[in-house]
């Protein structure tokens, strides 16, 4: 299958959708990564997913995403850098939002307004958690079944990297 503007549209439907989250997060610890992703019921039966991904030596870093067939329907970047092909409006270290489209896949963003801000310092679980929750209220994801926040662990830095309070 293949992700189209009229798949986007029914997923993102609030009202047909009914996309929840209903299961728990569970964090996959890689080398550089902390990962979590699920399958969320939705009325279509689609194959939706919802991650969410944070880089360990930037925990102040911060990606959700919504996915189908392999790619973001919705892509949210905390803290991110991001340049527009179309209209060249440039984000560095800042939070913006990737909205899929036939015409420039997930190549736009736009400065969301419910995206609560994330220091670059002392980040904690309850901020992820705060991100998670305001990307599922945009994207008209409920929360339910069995879903509880679950911090992730991040674990020591990895090497090479700023350490968990630096911004480059």
């Amino acid at each position: 299958m293949v992700l189209t503007d009229q798949v986007a549209a029914a997923v993102l439907d609030a009202t047909t959708a009914r996309l929840e989250l209903r299961v728990p997060l569970v964090w996959v610890t890689r080398p550089t990564t902390v990962r979590a992703e699920v399958v969320l019921h939705n009325a279509h039966g689609l194959p939706v997913r919802l991650g969410m991904q944070i880089i360990r030596d930037k925990p102040w870093k911060i990606t959700v995403y919504l996915m189908i067939y392999g790619d973001h329907v919705q892509r949210l970047d905390v803290n991110g850098l991001h340049r527009n092909r179309t209209d060249g409006e440039v984000w560095t270290h800042r939070t913006h939002k990737h909205r899929f489209s036939e015409a420039h896949q997930d190549a736009e963003a736009y400065t969301p307004s419910n995206v609560p801000p994330v220091s670059f310092q002392n980040v904690s679980g309850e901020d992820y958690r705060r991100v998670l929750e305001a990307f599922c209220d945009e994207c008209g994801i409920t929360l339910g079944g069995t879903y509880a926040w679950q911090a992730p662990s991040l674990g020591p830095p990895t090497a090479g990297g700023l350490g968990s309070g630096g911004a480059a």
